[in-house]
């Protein structure tokens, strides 16, 4: 069962996300920045601008331990994002089994604060192993509803291309 550091199961879980995107990198630390480059692109489709500073830090962060965690270059690190009406979801998936532990850095060390930083900036977070590794995830609770723009919704009859193409607008079977 997948449940936060408390044991409580996710809230996420009852609830349909409002949009989901999912990016799979190479387990290599140039991935890190190609998994803010998709956060940031993802939520610039939704209203998100209150919550994109912390998700982008937190993307950072667990996309950052899953490559460290991860012990093959070759391997595949899985981002997640789940957009909830109280706010967004962000999973991340390595191939190492090893339960991540929030643990206070020596005061020289350059590294080691990830977890802390997500457990401060996110409502809740956990982990759930799975038989090939794990996903840790983050809920970063936002401002208002995460609901998608007008220029973004799907077109209506009216609207130019479906009356230039109407089969390409139907759906099929």
């Amino acid at each position: 069962m997948i449940q936060d550091q408390e044991g409580a199961v996710p809230f996420y879980f009852s609830h349909r996300p409002r949009f989901a995107d999912r990016l799979s990198l190479a387990a290599v630390p140039s991935s890190v920045g190609l998994a803010r480059d998709f956060t940031r692109l993802a939520l610039a489709k939704w209203p998100a601008r209150p919550i994109e500073d912390d998700a982008l830090l937190v993307v950072s962060e667990l996309v950052t331990n899953a490559v460290l965690a991860t012990p093959d270059d070759l391997a595949l690190v899985t981002v997640r994002l789940l957009g909830l009406r109280t706010g967004l979801v962000v999973e991340v998936g390595d191939g190492s089994p090893k339960e991540p532990v929030p643990a206070a850095p020596d005061a020289d060390s350059e590294g080691g604060r990830g977890l802390l930083l997500v457990r401060e900036l996110a409502a809740r977070w956990g982990s759930c192993a799975l038989p090939a590794g794990k996903v840790v995830w983050a809920e970063i609770a936002g401002q208002g509803s995460l609901a998608p723009s007008a220029a973004l919704s799907l077109p209506s009859s009216s609207h130019p291309a479906y009356l230039g193409a109407p089969n390409l607008m139907r759906r099929q079977g």
